[in-house]
Formats: C-alpha cells, structure tokens, sequence
C-alpha cells in the first residue's frame, strides 16, 4: 500500500487503487487512516452539504416595506390625534352640559324661592294692601229680575 513517508522524503508515494466512479458516487468508504497518513492526498467528503446563502433582498422591496411601515404608522398617528381631539371636544361638551344643568338648578331654586306661599302673601299686604278676610264670605242672591234689568242699561 502506502509506504512511510518518514524515511525518506523524496520516495515517491503509492496512492491507494480506487475505482473513480465509486468514490464521487460514495459507493465505497474511504479508509480514516489514509489522508493523516499520505501527504499530498485528498480524500473527497462524503455528503458535503452547501451552507445556505442568504438571498439578496431587492431594494424595491425594502423601498416598499419602508413605504407600507411610513404609511401605516401615518395612519396609526392620526387615528391618534383624531381620537385625542375627539376626547377633548367629548371633556368640553361635558363641562358646558354640566354648567347648563348646575345653571338650570339654580334658576328652579329661584323659581320655587319666589312662588312661595309667604312670599307671595308679604308682597300683596305690602305693595296692594291685601289682607286676608277675618271673617267668611257671606252669599246673597240677586234677583232674576234686577239682573234682566242691568243687562238692558248696559246695552
């Protein structure tokens, strides 16, 4: 077979008989002690596997994503304001409901304050001079007779 290459360096080497197709078909097993032992000699691998390259992106495409992300991101931040300002008009609206009814309650407590039964009463004693009967009203009928009469000389 192979002969050791310690002795003497310029002998020339035996490469082992291999049948060529076998070993790119990897039909046979190439002995383990052949390459450290032979200098000069490669063994080829058996199921080399390439290592995945990564794909070139196109550059339009990354145009195109930046451009879908820009334009989303634009939509997101005016849903934003346009929620933020519809809260503040909602907050003012609220604000001026809230005056209006604390307005309208005092206009009812005025209201009630100046339809009181007292009220009332003081202000007719003082300004009118109105009192209140001391005694009750007593009923009299009128004759049928006078009353065709009075209706005649207003005629």
């Amino acid at each position: 077979m192979a002969k050791n290459f310690q002795n003497n360096p310029l002998d020339v080497v035996d490469m082992p008989k291999f049948n060529d197709r076998q070993i790119y078909n990897n039909a046979i097993s190439i002995p383990l002690e052949t390459q450290p032992n032979v200098s000069g000699y490669a063994v080829p691998r058996q199921n080399v596997r390439r290592v995945n390259t990564k794909k070139r992106t196109k550059t339009s495409n990354i145009v195109g994503i930046l451009f879908i992300i820009a334009t989303v991101a634009l939509l997101y931040v005016g849903n934003v304001i346009a929620v933020n300002n519809l809260a503040k008009e909602v907050n003012d609206l609220n604000a001026k409901h809230n005056q209006i009814i604390s307005t309208n309650e005092v206009i009812k407590a005025e209201i009630n304050r100046k339809a009181s039964l007292e009220r009332i009463s003081l202000m007719a004693q003082e300004k009118l001079g109105m009192t209140n009967p001391k005694e009750a009203p007593v009923w009299f009928e009128v004759d049928p007779e006078k009353e065709i009469e009075l209706q005649e000389k207003l005629k």
